[in-house]
């Protein structure tokens, strides 16, 4: 029987971190795909890379969705990615229109800010890929940010609107099953598309540090793989990891 994303939701008041929390679930037996589990606050917020997520009690979206991958080769896990960033990217659009963009691969960025990420795991079993676990924070309702992060933003500050986080989590989570059934009908070509159409500093050129050497950039666009292509002659190939984005030329 097909769950829809959703079907269950499990909102809790303080959690170290939701990603975990289903991964837990999931090696328990006690998950299913569209399980979302929302937290109001996250002790251990998990980022891209070890970072932490850092979010203000009660005033932002962290939530973690299970994903059923087993139809997918985890040398597609980029369609996944790509599905889900852009449901999250339609749905804030939807909620507060602007200039809104995916920054590759997988944070929502208004402007040159911040407003949330992505944190996609994987658990594999047999050597197939089972399950995939989308942990998503967005910044909602936070007016303040500490001084080490360079570039956020709340979609509060943004809308001048205040959010109750738990209903829009529920909002959000009926784009993401958009973006999913999409991606299962045989539409992936229509989702890179869309990726790019809505790249963050597509044409534009950006410097990119990579290990010590410092490149600047033409971006180009994010090809099937999700590797980033760059350069006036599309001679640069990166993968996600491997380059630091610097400031704008």
């Amino acid at each position: 029987m097909y769950h829809p994303i959703a079907h269950s939701f499990h909102e809790f008041t303080t959690i170290d971190s939701t990603n975990l929390y289903a991964m837990n679930q999931i090696h328990a037996g006690l998950a299913k795909h569209g399980e979302v589990y929302f937290a109001h606050m996250q002790a251990a917020g998990r980022g891209q890379r070890g970072k932490q997520w850092w979010s203000v009690s009660g005033q932002n979206i962290a939530m973690s969705v299970v994903l059923d991958s087993s139809k997918l080769n985890v040398s597609q896990r980029f369609r996944l990615i790509a599905a889900v960033a852009l449901a999250v990217l339609d749905w804030l659009k939807n909620l507060a229109p602007g200039n809104w963009h995916i920054k590759w691969p997988n944070d929502l960025y208004f402007g040159d800010r911040k407003a949330g990420g992505i944190l996609i795991e994987n658990i594999m079993k047999g050597g197939k890929w089972s399950y995939a676990v989308a942990g998503i924070g967005i910044n909602m309702n936070q007016h303040s940010f500490p001084g080490h992060l360079p570039n956020p933003v709340s979609v509060r500050q943004i809308s001048g609107r205040s959010y109750v986080c738990a209903f829009e989590a529920k909002e959000m989570c009926v784009f993401i099953e958009n973006r999913w059934n999409q991606l299962f009908e045989g539409k992936w070509p229509v989702i890179l598309e869309e990726y790019n159409e809505n790249l963050y500093g597509k044409g534009e050129i950006f410097r990119l540090k990579k290990d010590s050497v410092t490149i600047p950039c033409l971006i180009q666009g994010v090809n099937a793989q999700g590797f980033l292509i760059a350069g006036e002659n599309n001679q640069f190939q990166f993968e996600f990891g491997e380059v630091q984005w610097l400031l704008s030329v």
